[in-house]
């Protein structure tokens, strides 16, 4: 089975690898950060709950149809949720889905058929491991697939109603909107036989200042470069907010491009030889050879048009 956990190095996964189809490396479990955990008494017949209610394991015989598990604690208005699920077990079969319903979400109602049950309908929104996300029976094209060794991060913004999903810590973007006036309830599903999820962490945050700002910083490249150059802040900041993620990619590699046409540019000798080496670059003059100065406003716009 291929492990996908992008915290693993190869040495980890070749030594540790898998046990009874369940994944034993604890790579990127280590926030250890629980305001609540799966919930026994609110789980369908068909699943097994361990590891002090932080692992699920679906159908440990064999499967006739879909299982679910809800969260012990009701999320409450104007906070921040964030909590972390690990694929630690092979993902396959109808589906698997990480995400959040209401209390009116009946399982036992699914127990004989094989379905996406988060989102199935409006009392629930889903992120299915084949990439997709569900609600009120509506299938939209999202982020990637997951599968073993895959963190699954949720965000919940109680205070704007909004819900985004995160693959191994970099963020997908806002899946849902439109969520604010439900009683929310952390919960995963699964058709798959023995197939098994682990809850890594799970924390909330009311919306303060410092909060407010790490969220502006993250949204700005070169602020956030200025924020990883002082290391006291950086440290708060990541052992609070670590799910806030800049929502762009540094590439360095571009970076180190763009000095080096600046580095051309500035002596033109050496731009001329850059020139040289790469043929697809070539000088273009702005107008038209055959652009007449003198002519109307009205063929200025024609020709200018095909620089939009």
């Amino acid at each position: 089975m291929k492990i996908t956990n992008a915290f693993c190095t190869d040495k980890c996964t070749k030594i540790k690898g898998t046990s009874d189809g369940t994944l034993q490396c604890k790579c990127g479990e280590d926030i250890g950060i629980f305001i609540w955990h799966w919930s026994p008494t609110h789980s369908s017949p068909d699943t097994g709950i361990s590891n002090e209610n932080k692992d699920i394991l679906f159908h440990p015989c064999y499967s006739s149809g879909t299982a679910a598990v809800r969260g012990d604690m009701q999320f409450k208005p104007n906070l921040h949720y964030y909590w972390e699920v690990k694929m630690i077990s092979n993902m396959y079969g109808t589906d698997v889905m990480v995400g959040i319903g209401t209390s009116k979400v009946i399982f036992a109602d699914w127990k004989f058929r094989f379905c996406s049950l988060l989102g199935i309908d409006s009392q629930s929104w889903g992120y299915s491991y084949h990439g997709l996300i569900q609600h009120d029976k509506l299938l939209c094209k999202y982020g990637s697939k997951f599968g073993l060794g895959s963190i699954i991060g949720v965000h919940l913004d109680m205070c704007k109603g909004t819900l985004e999903y995160y693959l191994d810590r970099k963020p997908l973007g806002i899946a849902f909107t439109g969520i604010k006036g439900y009683e929310l309830y952390p919960m995963v599903s699964s058709t798959a036989a023995q197939s098994a999820v682990r809850l890594v962490c799970s924390v909330s945050e009311a919306p303060t200042l410092q909060m407010l700002c790490m969220q502006f910083i993250s949204k700005h490249r070169s602020l956030y470069q200025k924020y990883q150059e002082i290391p006291g802040l950086k440290r708060v900041y990541e052992k609070k907010y670590f799910w806030i993620v800049p929502n762009f990619v540094i590439d360095e590699d571009k970076t180190k491009r763009l000095a080096e046409i600046e580095d051309y540019v500035m002596c033109p000798l050496s731009y001329k030889n850059f020139l040289k080496s790469h043929k697809k670059l070539r000088t273009t003059s702005w107008f038209p050879s055959d652009f007449n100065m003198d002519e109307s406003d009205s063929s200025l716009t024609t020709s200018s048009s095909n620089y939009k």
